[in-house]
């Protein structure tokens, strides 16, 4: 080999290696998002202010022209080089066909590896474009100023470009775990952000108040009796029936009922006194609800189950309880909790609890799709009322029926047991 066919196949493998690293950076820049990164890396380090810069929206055009122009370049002299290396070009015979042969094949050769550098670029766009940041400002420097003419004669007619990859709902969650592991944000914080990602997920039959536990007042109820139930309950507006839960006439709010009393005015009943009551579907979305809520400016919803039956009752506070957790004022002190730690993974989990809150409590994995309470999810296991005692085994998770009412589960007892399957389907014992 001759010092010149030694300097061309150098400049040829260069020029591979250079077309490689310029396709890996444009792969990275497309995907990379600059707040993952800012959440993910030191803010003193070099490499991340100078990749802000690059992928700034400012800046992007500049950026990506660069490296288009660079690849254009790189693959025009690794062809190149290619031609000159493997074509005889002292030997006339079939000289195009030749030449053709070789060009289609280095063009093939290169756009394969290209195609394996962009896919391995793009299962982690952020610590490529961070290691690559450099070299990325090197092209901008240099082969920006050759560029620029062509980007001011050629202007984008149909808008501006996207000149950043959109964050999705995952990337935004796994910035924030990142920002609480380094101690940016606090557990809380954290768990009240995840909430409200949640919150979109979740429908009014979710949250509501059930029907068995909605405070409501008979139409023909006496005066002095409205008022002594609306102090009692601590309620700053409950809704108004007519012969039963079903018929709900209105919402009556406890001012205006405190107001007439002390006024001493006499009325027939409190029906004058009602407001509309805002009826929603239990599919209601709960964050259509919140902004249909405050278009209306009311504070309570009555929601209907698909036979037009009342199922519950949704209130501003249940909604806001979803993203902060349980609110309590001091007419909720005696209230129990939803559930209480009794010993080494023991609980005590109040029936009514959301299975999705159990879940997250227990780090279990029960299915939500039959019910919605860890009530209903026992029931639907025994498939009656069970009794005092009874028990659900679901692998190593056992729940223990500690309390029932009527025919209504009030407490259970979850434990992880140290001991039994591992996995497996629930089990009903019916240890009595």
């Amino acid at each position: 080999m001759t010092d010149s066919e030694a300097l061309l196949s150098i400049g040829f493998i260069l020029a591979i290696v250079l077309d490689l690293i310029t396709v890996s950076a444009k792969a990275g820049a497309a995907g990379a998002n600059t707040t993952r990164l800012a959440a993910e890396n030191p803010m003193t380090d070099e490499r991340l202010s100078r990749t802000i810069r690059l992928l700034e929206p400012a800046q992007i055009v500049r950026t990506r022209a660069s490296l288009h122009a660079a690849l254009a370049l790189f693959r025009f002299f690794a062809v190149g080089f290619a031609l000159v290396l493997f074509v005889d070009w002292k030997y006339e015979g079939n000289l195009l066909l030749r030449a053709v042969s070789v060009l289609l094949i280095s063009a093939l050769f290169l756009a394969l590896l290209e195609w394996l550098a962009e896919e391995n670029a793009s299962r982690s766009p952020d610590s490529t474009v961070l290691r690559l940041s450099g070299f990325m400002r090197f092209l901008v420097i240099v082969l920006y100023p050759l560029v620029a003419l062509t980007i001011g004669l050629f202007p984008r007619k149909n808008g501006t470009v996207n000149e950043t990859s959109p964050i999705t709902e995952s990337g935004l969650k796994n910035i924030v775990d990142v920002s609480q592991q380094e101690g940016v944000i606090q557990q809380g914080e954290r768990k009240m952000i995840n909430s409200i990602f949640q919150l979109g997920n979740r429908v009014a039959r979710e949250i509501m108040i059930p029907r068995i536990d909605i405070t409501a007042l008979d139409v023909q109820l006496p005066l002095k009796d409205a008022v002594g139930l609306l102090l009692k309950s601590g309620f700053s507006r409950v809704p108004v029936y007519s012969d039963n839960i079903d018929h709900i006439l209105g919402v009556l709010y406890s001012k205006d009922l405190l107001r007439l009393w002390k006024s001493g005015e006499e009325i027939a009943s409190v029906r004058s006194l009602l407001r509309p009551a805002y009826f929603i579907p239990e599919a209601k979305n709960v964050v259509e609800l919140l902004s249909e809520m405050q278009a209306r400016r009311v504070h309570m919803a009555i929601i209907v189950d698909e036979y037009g039956g009342v199922a519950g009752v949704a209130t501003l506070e249940d909604i806001v309880e979803e993203i902060v957790g349980e609110i309590h004022d001091e007419f909720d002190q005696a209230e129990e909790l939803p559930y209480m730690e009794i010993g080494k993974n023991e609980y005590i989990f109040q029936g009514r609890i959301d299975l999705h809150d159990f879940n997250e409590v227990m780090s279990s994995a029960l299915p939500t799709e039959e019910a919605e309470t860890l009530g209903g999810y026992i029931y639907n296991h025994f498939g009656r009322v069970p009794g005092s005692s009874e028990t659900v085994q679901v692998g190593n998770l056992m729940l223990t029926v500690e309390q029932v009412s009527g025919r209504r589960i009030r407490k259970v007892r979850a434990q992880w047991l140290e001991d039994g399957p591992s996995e497996g389907e629930g089990q009903n014992n019916g240890n009595r």
